[in-house]
């Protein structure tokens, strides 16, 4: 079935603003490309080469609020988000994509892709009896030429989106998999690697701050301090939820119990979101 992206106006205005650089240029056309036309031409190809089944043969392009609307996402609209529609019209697939000239590590995938899907999941929570946080296949195509893509915790959350079963695409083909420090057949649900690996992962100054587990209680301690202690707590969700799901997957598989306590008294409206599901995950076990 032959499917068409739908992409927000401001993506085309990011490639062509990006194109008025000199160094994007110059980094786009070591990769034969020439203009911010030839990009899309070839990330379209690229997706179809990586996921045949897509079979994409044309992008549209739509406002984000009306993308915002049809993909149900309860929260902000984004310029970073789109979707594969299907000849019948259906949407069977989201888009993110990682835009040129992003210069800012900490806004890899969280400013794009969380709080998107942080809104659909708070959107059709109670409808569905799906347990994953995403709904739909999730694919991002990073199109940034920075040096950001090679820094150790950009790596990482492009570690976690595969963990989370996102589809992931580098324009300029760079890896992230030498982050773990030793060879891991990600991608398979069936061969990821464990909770104590993705702990060891996201240590930082010999700590991990964003879970504990406990195997005698059989829980998954998330931790809250880095959100409550931070300077700009809602930014600090987004980079957090990336870390947290696939320790909270791994536990779900394990029949875990998420042990939310330590966010008691946290009142936020992101928080309440995340409080949603993790409940709803604890009633299954």
């Amino acid at each position: 079935m032959k499917r068409i992206l739908v992409l927000p106006n401001e993506f085309e205005e990011k490639l062509n603003e990006a194109y008025l650089s000199a160094e994007v240029q110059s980094k786009w056309l070591e990769i034969g490309i020439g203009s911010a036309q030839e990009m899309i031409e070839a990330m379209l190809q690229k997706l179809n080469k990586n996921y045949p089944k897509l079979k994409v043969v044309e992008c549209r392009f739509d406002t984000k609020e009306n993308i915002k609307s049809t993909i149900e996402n309860s929260g902000n609209s984004s310029i970073y988000s789109g979707y594969f529609e299907t000849e019948d019209g259906r949407i069977d697939g989201l888009f993110f994509y990682i835009h040129p000239k992003l210069n800012s590590g900490n806004d890899f995938l969280t400013r794009q892709v969380m709080p998107t899907l942080l809104g659909i999941s708070d959107s059709v929570l109670n409808r569905t009896n799906n347990l994953y946080f995403n709904n739909r296949p999730v694919y991002i195509v990073n199109l940034n030429e920075t040096n950001r893509s090679s820094q150790r915790a950009v790596k990482v959350s492009f570690v976690c989106s595969e963990l989370l079963g996102f589809n992931y695409i580098d324009m300029f083909n760079r890896g992230y998999h030498d982050v773990l420090g030793s060879s891991h057949p990600i991608g398979n649900r069936d061969r990821l690697i464990g909770l104590e690996e993705l702990d060891n992962l996201l240590l930082s100054n010999g700590s991990n701050n964003y879970f504990e587990v406990n195997d005698v209680q059989k829980e998954l301690i998330l931790l809250s301090g880095l959100i409550v202690n931070s300077e700009n707590p809602s930014s600090e969700v987004y980079r957090y939820l990336l870390r947290v799901l696939p320790a909270i997957y791994m536990a779900i598989d394990k029949n875990y119990r998420i042990n939310f306590d330590s966010f008691n008294g946290v009142n936020q409206s992101l928080i309440e979101k995340i409080r949603n599901y993790v409940s709803k995950l604890n009633s299954i076990i």
